[in-house]
């Protein structure tokens, strides 16, 4: 009979995290492991949740809970009065679902879900593992995390970057971390339809279109893409620009995004040039095939970057700002291009570059292509985890095992104790 684990996700939305955890899942091995998962709002991840025959379960975060931010100042002379308030009421309601589900082990997302699953989900008495995908957040979310981080059996990061990172931020953990990179399902990507997409969004037939595929996260560098874009009109004015993405998050800081960067186009000139489609569920390879060049513009290190794969997986020469997880994914001028984060005058003459460079296009596509297949794949990804959550629940049998025939052991996957 397959193990259960149970996931849990902050957000219904689909950003990068939630994309990931499809690819996870839909590449499981459903004879050893039965995906159970815990939303903590509506939104389409249920809807692909349930294409793929997982049972979801939302368990609504309470509406101070949900806002608060842990990037971005929250409103109020006290802000975290109402969110604790509401806090074990909410945490009754979660642990009584997950309790249902009968769960061996628990896979959280996300600051507030590794919290949730340490603190509250701890009563199941079953390993908890936390799947990083952001740098420590400082503050006061980095001290309740250090506060919590005796809890985990593991602690996976989704680049060498996220990890080297944890390490000097939480000693305590430095044991039980280890780095697993995101992965794509390549085929997917390579049956994308970018005529349909173009004739669908208003984008001229045979225009050089460069596309940034994004959240509207102020650190995703909207603004250094439309500076860019600003400069090669002058030298280009036939290039056209596409964005992808919309403001997805709830949390305090964010709403606003797009309508700022649509009135930054305007004040640039750029009405004609600049295309934003909104955002794309089912039809993303689609978007990318709509592109001639990918653009990564994060001003600040990027944790891992699932749209640079995601881009390479479809065909897509990619340009990307050079920190974080990136120079994990691209070795510029083999797999694509690397430019300083922030620097819209390196970007630009990146785009002019391959714009005016169809032999280079297709090599650094090539080649990034076989490397999204050989290192990024959904089957590399899933394999690590599998083999991860086997040595997990090894741990507890063995545990187990020796509590019941009297031995003295020290139980660690339950607990998550020592280093």
């Amino acid at each position: 009979m397959p193990t259960t684990i149970l996931y849990l996700n902050p957000s219904g939305h689909l950003g990068g995290g939630e994309r990931s955890l499809l690819v996870l899942l839909a590449a499981l091995d459903r004879t050893r492991y039965e995906p159970q998962v815990i939303l903590t709002a509506e939104g389409p991840l249920r809807q692909h949740l349930e294409a793929l025959h997982i049972a979801t379960e939302v368990v609504p975060l309470p509406s101070a809970m949900l806002r608060f931010s842990r990037s971005h100042r929250n409103p109020g002379r006290l802000p975290w009065l109402r969110p604790l308030s509401q806090l074990p009421g909410f945490s009754r309601r979660l642990l009584g679902v997950a309790r249902d589900m009968r769960p061996q082990l628990v896979h959280s997302n996300g600051l507030k879900m590794h919290l949730l699953a340490s603190w509250v989900l701890r009563r199941l008495q079953v390993p908890v593992l936390w799947h990083i995908q952001d740098f420590p957040p400082g503050g006061q979310a980095e001290k309740l995390l250090r506060w919590s981080d005796a809890q985990p059996a593991q602690v996976v990061c989704d680049s060498h970057a996220v990890e080297r990172e944890w390490r000097q931020h939480f000693p305590r953990l430095r044991r039980r971390l280890r780095t697993i990179h995101n992965g794509v399902a390549p085929a997917a990507f390579r049956e994308g339809n970018g005529e349909r997409f173009r004739a669908a969004h208003g984008l001229p037939p045979d225009a050089l279109v460069v596309g940034m595929c994004s959240v509207f996260a102020p650190w995703k560098g909207h603004e250094i893409f439309l500076q860019a874009a600003h400069a090669v009109r002058g030298t280009r004015p036939d290039v056209h620009f596409m964005v992808v993405g919309d403001d997805i998050y709830d949390t305090a800081g964010h709403g606003s995004r797009r309508q700022e960067m649509e009135a930054l186009a305007a004040a640039l000139g750029l009405r004609e040039q600049v295309h934003f489609v909104g955002f794309v569920d089912a039809g993303l390879a689609d978007a990318y095939a709509a592109m001639d060049i990918a653009v990564h513009a994060a001003t600040r290190p990027e944790p891992f970057g699932m749209v640079v794969v995601e881009a390479m997986a479809c065909g897509v020469p990619v340009i990307a700002s050079a920190a974080g997880g990136i120079p994990e994914i691209v070795t510029s001028e083999e797999h694509g291009l690397l430019v300083a984060p922030g620097d819209s005058g390196q970007l630009a003459a990146a785009i002019l570059r391959l714009a005016a460079d169809s032999d280079l296009r297709r090599s650094l596509a090539q080649r990034g292509h076989a490397r999204v297949c050989e290192r990024f794949s959904a089957q590399r990804q899933a394999q690590a985890f599998e083999s991860l959550y086997a040595q997990l629940l090894g741990d507890v049998r063995e545990s187990r095992n020796l509590e019941a025939n009297g031995g003295e052991h020290e139980q660690i996957a339950p607990q998550g104790q020592g280093a």
